[in-house]
């Protein structure tokens, strides 16, 4: 029953080229012509200068969701025949958050779940894109296939408290980080397959937290400026802000871009409660913990 699924969505590139003929924005004869040389004699040369193209095509055209939506699935399944499953499963996550309203996300979304079933063995991966999935596109024409295998599971919130829970190995008292990643990952694809859910914003403060603390601080960076973006209005869209913050100032040590982040979030948040811890920190950017204690004796004096 699970190779129905499975095998349907493992395009090859061929079939993912084929998918997109209708349309002048996205009729690109450079694009055209590589896909026809790469159809035709794949190599390392001639793929990567058609990977190139695609990721000029979108930086150079942002808001063409619907093509850019369909070039970013045909990248993935480039670098999915190139046995580059970690780039491919980049360039899908990158679809989904930028370009969601395509009309190719229901088969970005298959595509990354298969990567994470067939190719990763990741479970949890595979189970959480699945579960979103079927409650993202339940009159897709596939998601029956998908509903026979993945449609028991407990709920996604009782799921994620069990995984949270395996977060600190038991004999080692230390965070287990392939739980961890895994934690950061479930959280990443709910809010990528489900934007609108209304824990979203939720899920992602859990994945900065996760990944703040097995310092993956670019990651981390990421899941704050993303819930300041597109969640603003979420309760924790102030401390996400200080936090982006406070990881350039503590963990990256850019004291620039922590100066830029915490005047930022004075401007926009003066009566939060970290204000005052906004701006000791941005009075003291810099200096070390000697020169803070002699700041204090002048102030005293």
């Amino acid at each position: 029953m699970k190779q129905s699924i499975f095998f349907l969505f493992l395009l090859v590139f061929i079939v993912a080229c084929s998918s997109d003929k209708a349309g002048s924005e996205g009729s690109n004869a450079a694009i055209e012509a590589l896909e026809k040389e790469v159809e035709a004699e794949p190599n390392a040369e001639n793929s990567k200068a058609l990977l190139d193209k695609y990721s000029e095509f979108v930086a150079a055209n942002p808001e063409s969701h619907d093509v850019n939506s369909r070039y970013l699935y045909r990248a993935a399944s480039l670098q999915y025949r190139m046995n580059r499953f970690s780039g491919a499963i980049n360039l899908l996550k990158r679809a989904l958050k930028d370009h969601y309203t395509g009309d190719n996300t229901a088969n970005n979304v298959l595509l990354l779940g298969s990567i994470f079933k067939e190719k990763l063995n990741n479970e949890e991966g595979a189970s959480t894109t699945y579960q979103c999935f079927i409650e993202a596109f339940p009159n897709n024409e596939k998601t029956a296939s998908v509903k026979a295998d993945y449609g028991n599971l407990p709920d996604f919130e009782t799921r994620l408290l069990s995984l949270g829970n395996k977060l600190m190995n038991d004999s080692t008292h230390r965070i287990d980080y392939r739980v961890a990643n895994d934690f950061v990952n479930v959280c990443e694809l709910h809010a990528l397959i489900l934007p609108n859910d209304g824990k979203a914003g939720d899920y992602l403060h859990k994945a900065g937290e996760t990944a703040r603390s097995i310092r993956s601080f670019d990651k981390a960076l990421n899941f704050y400026d993303w819930i300041c973006t597109k969640y603003p209005e979420h309760p924790k869209a102030s401390q996400a802000l200080f936090l982006q913050a406070f990881t350039y100032d503590n963990d990256k040590k850019d004291i620039e871009k922590a100066r830029t982040l915490y005047t930022a979030f004075l401007e926009k948040y003066p009566n939060d409660d970290f204000a005052d811890d906004t701006k000791f920190l941005l009075d003291n950017l810099g200096k070390d913990d000697e020169e803070i204690i002699q700041s204090f004796g002048k102030e005293a004096q």
